[in-house]
């Protein structure tokens, strides 16, 4: 019988080893081998200060900033202010908070967990805003050219993303310039949001940078690119639960941090071989 998600074990091992979820399987996808050693405890990505401003941002709007603060004292100085960074994060929470739509697309409940099957595999997610049919209709009256991202529904998926910037970038995949949509898997965290939640609701990124002027956006992904990106989860998650039941071998991918430095020389290459790298 699986164990209950809740918000206090939402990351404990033993959750993460008997669900699923769309940051897991993103790792999988960059490399096998770091996404298993991170869940056997054998490696511990390291938190970037562009994660924890990121952090700080979704803690504020899901109400749990002094939670995040006390968890996290490498935020502060010795004379207990605040390093500049996160003094950057109240200045981008202030530009979000005066945006009447991004507040609006914010204001659902909060941190809302779910858990369902997607190829018969457990995964878990955890919604940052759940907006109920009422709160979406009164969008679409407030921003009428809002209104197509709702469609016929009766609530919607809202993800929080603090970004560094919205240009496009290099895709790992493509070798071509994607979206940082693309790019950064979160219409892979779409599909996985919808197909668990369970009611089609349409999915929208409210957006934030952390340029020196904070930009800040809401973009929804079609149903149909939701849809195909579904069909990728369900035919890669099979695999990827097979490795956390050692049921198959990881494949590292060799660019990494964690294949890096678990990395063991054998051979001597000729130099031209870097080149089809």
């Amino acid at each position: 019988m699986l164990p209950v998600v809740t918000a206090e074990n939402y990351f404990e091992p033993e959750i993460q080893m008997a669900y699923m979820g769309s940051s897991q399987f993103k790792a999988f996808d960059r490399c096998e081998a770091a996404a298993l050693a991170a869940l056997r405890g054998e490696y511990v990505p390291p938190a970037s200060t562009a994660l924890l401003v990121g952090g700080y941002v979704d803690a504020h709007f899901s109400g749990t900033l002094p939670l995040y603060q006390g968890q996290h004292p490498e935020l502060f100085k010795r004379d207990g202010t605040l390093k500049a960074d996160y003094t950057h994060a109240q200045d981008i929470i202030a530009r979000l908070e005066r945006d009447e739509l991004y507040r609006l697309l914010m204001s659902g409940d909060k941190q809302v967990i779910r858990t369902g099957e997607i190829a018969g595999i457990p995964f878990k997610i955890k919604i940052d805003s759940l907006l109920g049919a009422d709160a979406c209709e009164r969008i679409a009256e407030l921003f009428p050219e809002a209104a197509t991202a709702f469609g016929f529904c009766d609530g919607a998926i809202v993800d929080q993303k603090v970004m560094r910037d919205m240009a496009s970038v290099w895709g790992s995949r493509e070798h071509q310039r994607v979206t940082f949509v693309e790019a950064w898997g979160y219409d892979v965290q779409g599909a996985i949001y919808q197909a668990v939640e369970g009611h089609m609701l349409p999915f929208i990124l409210a957006v934030g940078t952390k340029e020196a002027s904070p930009d800040l956006d809401a973009l929804y992904i079609s149903d149909a690119d939701l849809a195909a990106k579904l069909a990728e989860v369900e035919g890669r998650a099979p695999r990827y639960q097979a490795i956390k039941e050692g049921r198959e071998p990881p494949r590292r991918c060799e660019r990494c941090d964690y294949c890096k430095a678990a990395k063991k020389l054998k051979t001597i290459r000729n130099y031209r071989e870097l080149v089809e790298e």
